[in-house]
């Protein structure tokens, strides 16, 4: 009994100091300068337990006594310390290990030190900066090389993305889009990019050249935007919840002209009969109240009738005066609302993250409106040997947007008509298409109503990751990625039956008449009403293989790469349509005259390849990369072809080396930090359509005679020994960290060579084609790009960042087909796209004055009017050669300012609004319609 009592007591002590041996602790992280470091993690050493430092770089923690911190933050050294109480913990900057890694091709990641090509990392801070909802437009300005192209400006904005300019003279030149390891259709980056929620995003690493991206085969030869989402961190579960409202209005537009009114060229000519001699009367006799053109009398303020008189006796009389801001009033305020939410957290070995975004917009083009509802989960776990991933992603989007060209319609109205109160033209009778002033263009709000295209678009897109460890050393990865899109669209066009008055009746009134004749010529043209119905699927489902190595012998570093890939996309397209319909309002198929239109298209691309890779780097100071890659493409795939028409092999190799660390001694107070890369590979490229290797047969209504249907031959004729082309690529390129790690620097240098490229050329008719698709041509594409970051300022409370990125591109054609020194590759008779051979391309050209001997204007004898049927001209190139971004960041606390700016220049383009503005007479440019003489002085100089 004695023992019993003693033994307890000393139990009870036992177990109070055990308890007393575990503490919580606080603590703070901040850099050299006392600045706090958001998120650094902060880990018990020899366990699993750890957090993450909060906004203010605080902590607390539970230990055990006599227990070992270890400290850790991107950009940072890693730091171990004793586990006390109210403890400090300073990190020092690690900008000469760059330990932050970066995600590269195939999600292999690197140390930016190791790396031997130009690669960018876009933070998820840069990215939502001003908060925009697409990430196309999130990027524009912030990466040297990268242009984003604004195909239009819509609620469902078109863009086009690449890097470095154009490579390919008539193919694709768009980056590739990878998201979590799932590449993208080739040249559908707009697509994918306006169904991401911005906010998902951890970071885009941009992989800007064929170097870069080479383990992505043919996908890749134009660079690629690897986009990670978030996958959620260890910790408690964190929530959040942003809104943002953004206001968009008309920045700026077409110059008009403001000083004449509605009319036309109807006064006689010079030499016939009844030409006045005066052009002030000959103005007069041009207006007309019903004109579409602006080639009228001065304004005058007069009251004049616009249009012709209505059925019900009224006039439109209106101040013969141009209306100052009509134009703009048009417009709406476009207006966009985005609430997101997200919880992340994990526990353990666990992390996961869930999030839902709203996005609700309303376009600058009236009745224009669309909106995205998507969620994101992902998750991860690691037990043992095994580490396992997984994320899913499902948006839903919908639009609503006329097919009307609203713009162009809009501003080429005569300045004294108020288009703005004709918005309500079914109740305004003088805005509905019975009694609209113009007889050639009815009111663009009403088409732009009736005009419709809805739309919806359901997207789900994810991929399970698993790696097993093999060894300490050794890992096997396997990533199967998945995306589905389905697309139903309805386009149509509402049905309007013009009035018997109208048509034949509407009449310009007496005093005004100039023998007009009766009826709104545009009336006689009614609107039947359409519709069609769509519904594209697509799907893709790819799947890497890898064996990762890593392991150190001694000063040599090893790691490497060995993988399997496979692609496969198929696409269904279905339509069914009606050019008829019976009750206006009702768009259904059923809703018809006559029979149905239809049609159907399905595709299928499947690619596979090989590819390894190996990095040996000496003493952390030297890296040497190799790599290969084989692949094998359906796209020139036939039973009959040899396997080395459809399959090719290429390989490539890049280096970096530190130079700092390889010579201490010049390091300095200025120089700080500096690295040398080269890069040299070769790329394969598949750059053709599916099915593109055979003729087409379509079917052919009429042929050969009457309603009989038969099979014609397609206009393209593909050349039996097509072949992929091939790219070869070469950058050199150096870092630099200076003053004491406040400025950075990265310079570049580029050259890429294509050979063997697919182009469509022209042959003569007799061969039963138009054009043959062919192996052929040489291009060259070669540049320089400077990135420059400046931390001006850098306090506990206040900081102050500047960066500037600047590219220059250019290109060249070494050769075409045969003695062929030109193409037409887009655009009208009289202006449009041309492949020179010794140029850059696309160069533009467009109709030009015929001129004499010495360059003088000709002018026809009996108008006065400069000939313009001369040839085309050359105006240069249309991708800009010059791409300059910049921006600022100013933080204070907990207020941050941030500024972005791009600037594109050095090429030309051409405006068909351009064309159709002075062939109405608004634009300025018109403005001057006084007679005048130009006289021409010749300088002559003697000896």
């Amino acid at each position: 009994m004695r023992k019993l009592v003693l033994l307890v007591p000393g139990l009870l002590l036992l177990l109070t100091g055990l308890l007393a041996q575990k503490t919580t602790i606080t603590g703070k992280v901040t850099d050299e300068k006392g600045i706090p470091i958001p998120g650094a993690t902060v880990k018990v050493k020899g366990t699993k337990t750890g957090v993450a430092a909060n906004n203010s770089g605080e902590f607390n923690l539970s230990v055990d006594a006599g227990a070992k911190l270890i400290v850790s933050a991107a950009g940072f050294t890693e730091k171990e310390v004793a586990a006390t109480s109210n403890i400090v913990i300073t990190l020092a900057e690690d900008n000469k290990a760059l330990s932050e890694v970066v995600v590269t091709a195939l999600g292999v990641k690197r140390r930016p030190k190791e790396l031997g090509y130009s690669v960018a990392k876009v933070s998820n801070e840069e990215l939502t900066n001003g908060r925009s909802t697409t990430v196309a437009n999130s990027l524009s300005g912030k990466v040297s090389g990268l242009a984003v192209y604004n195909v239009n400006n819509s609620v469902d904005p078109s863009v086009k993305i690449t890097l470095r300019g154009y490579r390919s003279l008539t193919g694709n030149n768009d980056a590739l889009i990878v998201i979590d390891g799932l590449p993208m259709p080739e040249g559908g980056n707009g697509t994918i990019l306006n169904l991401i929620n911005p906010n998902d995003i951890e970071n885009i690493s941009v992989l800007k050249g064929g170097v870069a991206a080479a383990l992505y085969g043919s996908a890749g030869v134009n660079g690629a935007l690897v986009i990670t989402t978030k996958k959620g961190s260890r910790g408690k579960p964190k929530v959040s919840y942003t809104h943002s409202t953004n206001a968009e209005r008309l920045n700026q537009m077409a110059q008009f002209q403001n000083k004449y009114g509605s009319g036309s060229h109807y006064a006689a000519g010079f030499g016939t009969g009844g030409w006045k001699p005066n052009y002030l009367d000959r103005m007069h006799d041009n207006w007309r109240s019903y004109e579409n053109q602006q080639f009228g009398d001065a304004f005058d303020g007069s009251m004049r009738i616009a249009g012709r008189v209505l059925q019900d006796s009224s006039r439109n009389m209106l101040p013969y005066s141009n209306i100052p801001g009509e134009r703009e009033r048009i417009w709406n305020t476009g207006l966009t609302v985005n609430n997101q939410a997200s919880v992340s957290g994990g526990s353990g070995a666990s992390t996961f993250y869930l999030s839902y975004e709203n996005n609700l917009t309303w376009g600058i083009v009236p009745e224009d409106k669309a909106q995205r509802n998507g969620a994101r989960f992902a998750a991860t776990t690691e037990t043992g040997r095994l580490k396992a991933g997984f994320n899913v992603n499902y948006v839903q989007a919908a639009y609503d947007r006329t097919t009307f060209d609203f713009y162009n319609e809009t501003i080429n109205q005569a300045g004294n008509i108020p288009l703005s109160t004709y918005r309500d033209w079914q109740h305004n009778k003088f805005g509905n298409p019975n009694g609209y002033y113009n007889d050639y263009y009815t009111n663009p709000y009403f088409r732009l109503d009736n005009e419709r295209v809805k739309y919806q678009d359901a997207n789900i897109n994810g991929s399970a990751e698993f790696t097993l460890k093999l060894a300490s050393w050794l890992n096997v990865n396997d990533r199967l990625s998945a995306m589905n899109n389905s697309r139903t669209q309805k386009n149509s066009v509402g049905k309007f039956i013009h009035s018997d008055y109208a048509k034949n009746l509407a009449y310009v009134p007496a005093g005004v008449d100039q023998g007009d004749g009766k009826g709104i010529t545009r009336a006689l043209t009614d609107f039947l009403g359409s519709v069609s119905d769509n519904i594209n699927t697509e799907n893709i489902l790819n799947n890497e293989l890898q064996l990762q190595a890593n392991k150190d012998f001694k000063d040599f570093s090893l790691k490497g790469t060995l993988g399997f890939s496979i692609y496969d996309r198929k696409t269904k397209s279905v339509s069914v349509g009606s050019s008829s319909i019976v009750v206006p309002g009702t768009f259904n198929v059923e809703n018809r005259l006559g029979n149905l239109s239809g049609g159907e298209s399905n595709t299928e691309y499947r690619k596979y390849g090989y590819y390894g890779e190996v990095q040996v780097g000496w003493r952390d100071q030297v890296f040497v990369h190799v790599f290969g890659r084989y692949d094998a493409t359906s796209k020139f795939f036939k039973q009959t072809r040899p396997t080395n028409m459809y399959s090719y092999f290429y390989p490539g190799f890049d280096a970096s080396a530190v130079v700092t660390d390889m010579f201490p001694s010049i390091k300095g107070n200025v120089l700080n930090y500096f690295k040398l890369r080269v890069g040299y590979n070769k790329n394969g490229n598949d750059n053709i359509n599916a099915y593109g290797l055979e003729p087409t047969y379509p079917n052919s209504g009429g042929f050969p005679y009457g309603n009989t249907v038969g099979i014609t031959v397609g206009d393209v004729l593909p050349d039996k020994d097509l072949r992929p082309e091939f790219v070869y690529s070469f950058e050199v390129g150096g870092e630099f960290q200076l003053i004491k790690n406040r400025v950075g620097l990265d310079l570049t240098y580029y050259n890429q060579r294509s050979e063997g490229q697919v182009v469509s050329v022209t042959i003569p008719r007799t061969t039963g084609y138009g054009t043959l698709r062919i192996n052929v041509g040489e291009t060259k594409n070669w540049g320089y790009e400077t990135d420059l970051k400046v931390q001006i300022i850098k306090t506990q409370r206040f900081n102050w960042d500047f960066s500037v990125r600047y590219s220059y591109n250019n290109n060249k054609i070494n050769s075409l087909y045969k003695d062929v020194s030109e193409f037409f590759q887009a655009g009208f008779s009289y202006a449009g796209a041309f492949l020179v051979k010794g140029q850059s391309f696309p160069q533009m050209k467009a109709i030009s004055y015929v001129r004499d001997s010495v360059g003088r204007i000709v002018v026809n004898k009996a108008t006065g009017y400069p000939l313009n049927n001369g040839p085309l001209k050359t105006f240069g190139r249309t991708t800009p050669p010059h791409i300059l971004g910049a921006g600022t960041r100013l933080r204070f606390d907990d207020f941050t300012l941030t500024t972005n700016w791009e600037y594109r220049g050095g090429n030309v383009m051409y405006s068909d609004l351009g064309r159709q503005m002075t062939f109405t007479g608004s634009g300025k440019w018109t403005e001057q319609r006084a007679p005048f003489v130009v006289r021409w002085y010749r300088q002559i100089c003697t000896k």
